[in-house]
């Protein structure tokens, strides 16, 4: 999908879901992902009277949460614009259901963060969409909400896992560092970028605007 900055899932919540001839068809209502060693997104779920109004113009019963392949969307900004139009998407013989494997974010916005020696670090409190196409878990709470305390730092910072430090998303989200190793890495990022970030953050108060600094744990130090 086109998009010109990073975003976060909650960022997408409700936004307006428009088809191929510009046509309002519904809101998002949550998204599925799959995690096979890398996170990824599967399937966007709408909701809303727009959709139902169109089902029922077109005498269709939705058995299951309208779902839709991330594939058909073309561009994010202010609305989710997708690459067909809304009767094709609701008529198609075959419409997608999330399977057992799909974690909807809905779930994954609830798991701890356990790491190797499992112990727990956080939890996930958002998923992070790069304009590279990565897909990273936003992770809050614990000793990464103390760490951005202490260093003065705890406002409008997104800490954020990359996949290639996550081994496992089942009932916790598991990775393959220790809280040690996080901690280190995380205090010389965050010490290396402070003055950064809140030059950033004053340069956008004076200007009127609200801004969120995106801090990745492990990268560029991963070994991946």
């Amino acid at each position: 999908m086109e998009i010109h900055e990073p975003f976060c899932c909650r960022m997408l919540k409700d936004k307006d879901v428009v088809d191929s001839s510009s046509r309002k068809i519904g809101r998002i209502g949550d998204f599925a992902f799959l995690f096979d060693g890398e996170l990824k997104f599967s399937h966007f779920m709408m909701t809303g009277s727009r959709w139902e109004e169109l089902l029922e113009a077109l005498n269709l019963k939705p058995d299951h949460d309208p779902v839709f392949d991330s594939t058909l969307i073309k561009k994010v900004d202010a609305h989710i614009h997708l690459n067909t139009t809304a009767n094709k998407l609701m008529t198609a013989e075959d419409r997608p259901l999330v399977s057992e494997d799909e974690i909807r974010f809905s779930e994954l916005e609830t798991l701890d963060i356990i790491d190797k020696d499992n112990v727990k670090v956080g939890r996930a409190i958002d998923v992070d969409f790069d304009v590279d196409g990565r897909v990273s878990i936003i992770a809050g709470g614990g000793f990464i909400e103390e760490k951005l305390e202490a260093i003065g730092l705890k406002e409008d910072v997104d800490i954020i896992v990359p996949s290639d430090v996550i081994t496992s998303i089942e009932n916790t989200i598991r990775l393959s560092v220790s809280k040690d190793e996080l901690d280190t890495t995380l205090d010389g990022v965050l010490r290396e970028r402070a003055m950064e970030i809140r030059k950033e953050r004053e340069a956008a108060k004076h200007h009127g605007k609200s801004t969120r600094e995106r801090v990745y744990a492990f990268w560029p130090y991963s070994s991946k």
